[in-house]
């Protein structure tokens, strides 16, 4: 069956003498693998639309009842040409991807999910700083696309508004992404969180993403914030999806 969709590319590996297989996150198909035969060549008919981070119509023989699809045609259907200028931006937008890859299943689709790596591409192409604030922002809203929605502004014990100026530091529940207020976090364990960061999750939550790259923060705050998103998508997902995240945020502080 052929088959033709929206897709942003993941990861490329080499195969054999010129070709590659492809993992890519499609409107159609959700996460799926494709071998593209003659994409390493000089001259190929795939140009730039199967590089990592792209965003490409594919169009592809569907195998029935096979894991690996093959490739026939490849256009850039929305130009990133400033992912690739930075050092920033080019890890940013590999640790979003990442993501994806480690924790979508094969061929589920999900045109939320899509879109919203799509759209956190958009505004990583067009920011000019705080990339890792993009990456936080992704990782807060990609975890309700996969049910585990953070509730950073009620308290986890009741359900009660809290403001991040009720104390010095917080108590957050990993089942839920939500802080213990003052009076409960005695009797509860969680992550334990600034009261400016967790302010600045706050409002990671309610902003959209082109609005997120505004948000400068602190290195104690991408630190706690790196370390909060590992350990809450390891408490849901039962895998470690944040060295990627963390080596990308311990890089930009370092610059």
């Amino acid at each position: 069956m052929i088959s033709t969709t929206e897709a942003i590319i993941l990861k490329s590996l080499k195969y054999r003498d010129s070709s590659k297989i492809l993992t890519v996150y499609s409107a159609e198909f959700g996460r799926c693998s494709l071998v593209a035969n003659g994409a390493r060549k000089a001259k190929n008919k795939f140009g730039s639309a199967l590089e990592p981070m792209s965003c490409s119509t594919l169009t592809f023989y569907k195998h029935r009842g096979k894991d690996l699809h093959t490739l026939s045609n490849a256009e850039t259907s929305v130009p990133l040409r400033n992912l690739m200028d930075s050092f920033d931006r080019i890890t940013a937008g590999l640790a979003v991807c990442e993501i994806v890859y480690a924790s979508q299943m094969h061929e589920e689709q999900n045109l939320a999910i899509f879109d919203l790596l799509r759209r956190t591409l958009v505004a990583l192409n067009a920011s000019e700083r705080n990339e890792q604030t993009l990456v936080l922002w992704f990782q807060a809203h990609y975890a309700a696309l996969l049910g585990f929605r953070l509730a950073p502004t009620v308290c986890a014990a009741t359900g009660i508004a809290v403001q991040a100026s009720d104390a010095t530091t917080f108590t957050i529940s990993l089942a839920d992404g939500a802080p213990y207020s003052p009076a409960h976090a005695l009797l509860n364990t969680g992550f334990q969180m600034d009261a400016g960061t967790l302010a600045v999750l706050q409002r990671l939550m309610i902003i959209p993403v082109e609005q997120a790259s505004m948000l400068a923060l602190s290195e104690r705050q991408l630190s706690q914030m790196g370390d909060f998103f590992a350990m809450y998508y390891q408490f849901h997902l039962d895998r470690n999806l944040g060295d990627r995240t963390r080596r990308f945020l311990q890089a930009a502080q370092n610059e």
